[in-house]
């Protein structure tokens, strides 16, 4: 979980105060013009929002995991 939530504000941080002068000198490299431009925040926004899906399934799944192990648990102490 960590490692998403680290991911995620790395990539935050790399799009939004470098990314604005990154994307000028990768504009060449991915293609586009000034119209294109104005896409690469939206970009930006899409992979945060991968990655908050991502994260928020990884806590989910852990929780059902310990729900599951606490629930064998039990039924195991009442056998």
């Amino acid at each position: 979980m960590s490692k998403v939530v680290i991911s995620m504000v790395a990539m935050f941080i790399l799009m939004i105060f470098p990314g604005a002068g990154l994307c000028g000198l990768l504009s060449n490299v991915l293609g586009g013009g000034v119209a294109e431009s104005f896409l690469y925040p939206i970009y930006g926004g899409l992979i945060l929002l991968a990655g908050l899906i991502v994260g928020c399934t990884v806590l989910i799944l852990e929780e059902m995991r310990s729900l599951k192990d606490k629930i064998d648990r039990l039924s195991d102490k009442s056998e």
